[in-house]
């Protein structure tokens, strides 16, 4: 009994060891890492662009073949309730599903624990409306597949594929989401803020040198089964017009917390 008991005592102290609980000595003066790792997942199956079938709750059957969408102005509120914006013009991703690089957005802040992340989905009013000279990377209006020259502004979130379910020849449906406001004329905003509470499946822990790996699980199927259901039969086509508002509002439902990997070794080349 007593070779037993040691025993347990013994693998009690090892896994202790093992354990990693790092009080961090917080100097807001230094910086760390985040790092936003976007993992597209359709329902309960992971999203595979071109390949993969889905369903959504309309018993239509799709698949998907481009999925884009801006991140844009993201802040950050400590456990104190503190707020650090990233500075605007350090806060704009374009998430391409089809560019494995794109999915995991880099950020440099003041170290401390974050409870609270917040970002738009999309490009705000005035950003929109900066002189094109000013938009450089991926806000270039010349590149990405993500700005209606005709409409003179930024696509928010873009979605292609094709379905038995489309009346179209081609069984293709297209979701491309933008206005913004409008320049003269006001329009809708399709711009969602998206929050998300940290705190249930773990908050970001921020130290120098370090980086703080912040998993969220984004649902595409909520483009289809949010808020609004949307079926491919009867909308195979929404851009200009048709209900772009509701699958914006499906749209700020697909982000989910997962999981935070603190205290993550950066690799050479991400420095």
């Amino acid at each position: 009994m007593k070779k037993i008991l040691m025993g347990v005592l013994c693998l009690s102290t090892l896994l202790c060891g093992c354990t990693k609980n790092k009080d961090i000595q917080i100097d807001d003066k230094k910086v760390g890492q985040v790092k936003l790792k976007f993992d597209h997942i359709v329902g309960a199956k992971k999203l595979v662009l071109n390949d993969g079938t889905y369903s959504n709750n309309s018993n239509e059957t799709f698949n998907i073949n481009i999925l884009k969408y801006f991140v844009s102005n993201i802040k950050f509120t400590k456990t104190n309730g503190e707020v650090f914006t990233i500075p605007k013009e350090e806060s704009f991703f374009l998430i391409n599903a089809s560019q494995s690089e794109s999915l995991q957005p880099t950020l440099n802040i003041p170290e401390g624990e974050y409870q609270t992340l917040e970002f738009n989905l999309g490009v705000d009013s005035l950003t929109n409306t900066l002189p094109v000279e000013k938009r450089a990377g991926v806000l270039d209006v010349a590149t990405n597949g993500m700005y209606w020259d005709w409409n003179s502004g930024y696509i928010h979130f873009k979605i292609e594929g094709t379905s038995a379910a489309s009346p179209n020849a081609s069984k293709s449906y297209k979701y491309h989401i933008g206005f913004f406001g409008g320049y003269e004329t006001r329009t809708v905003n399709n711009n969602r803020v998206i929050k998300i509470d940290l705190t249930k499946a773990g908050i970001s822990k921020v130290q120098e040198n370090l980086s703080s790996d912040i998993h969220l699980m984004v649902d595409i199927g909520k483009v289809f089964d949010g808020p609004n259901s949307m079926s491919i039969a009867t909308t195979p086509m929404v851009m200009h017009s048709g209900p772009h508002s509701d699958i914006a509002d499906n749209y700020a439902t697909m982000f989910t917390h997962d999981h935070t990997h603190n205290f993550q070794k950066i690799a050479n080349n991400e420095k």
